[in-house]
């Protein structure tokens, strides 16, 4: 629901972390705006455009590949996805997925580049296959490929996995 509130605003955070949720009297808040940019729309068409390197900024843990090397424009929801996909790898696994989102670390490499299943079947996390298939769905490399938010709710484990007030 952040998300699409953001999305909807114009808004990504760029911070997204366990540390910025907050849940009280069942709602989640989402704290520390302080990194927002507005994403810039196109006003009459509705297209969005890529916002240009503003430096790294966020959590190693869950910074984008984009963000991490700084260099090219990035799309401002597909950040805040990714940080929301290194979300949810925490609270289904308990560990994150690597320590930085670059090719030098290996987890890094191997989950980004359609690995992750075999990573975490191996490692005998006991994930089902639509958990797997989403996280997977949410780390490709490149932007493009990424899942959008609102593939992201369709996804099968999306509509298996929350409790409907989530959808």
């Amino acid at each position: 629901r952040c998300l699409s509130c953001l999305k909807k605003a114009g808004v990504c955070h760029r911070d997204l972390s366990l540390d910025n949720i907050l849940v009280h009297d069942g709602k989640i808040l989402l704290i520390d705006m302080g990194m927002c940019l507005r994403v810039p729309v196109d006003n009459i068409s509705g297209r969005r455009f890529l916002i240009h390197p503003q430096g790294m900024c966020g959590k190693w843990h869950y910074m984008s590949p984009e963000v991490c090397k700084n260099q090219l424009p990035f799309d401002g929801p597909a950040v805040d996805l990714w940080a929301a996909g290194v979300i949810l790898f925490l609270m289904l696994t308990g560990f994150p997925p690597w320590e930085r989102p670059d090719l030098t670390d290996n987890r890094f490499m191997y989950m980004s580049s359609g690995y992750l299943v075999q990573m975490l079947t191996e490692w005998q996390v006991g994930l089902s296959a639509d958990a797997m298939d989403l996280l997977q769905r949410m780390f490709w490399l490149d932007p493009t490929d990424r899942l959008s938010l609102e593939q992201v709710y369709a996804h099968p484990w999306m509509s298996r996995g929350l409790p409907e007030y989530c959808l």
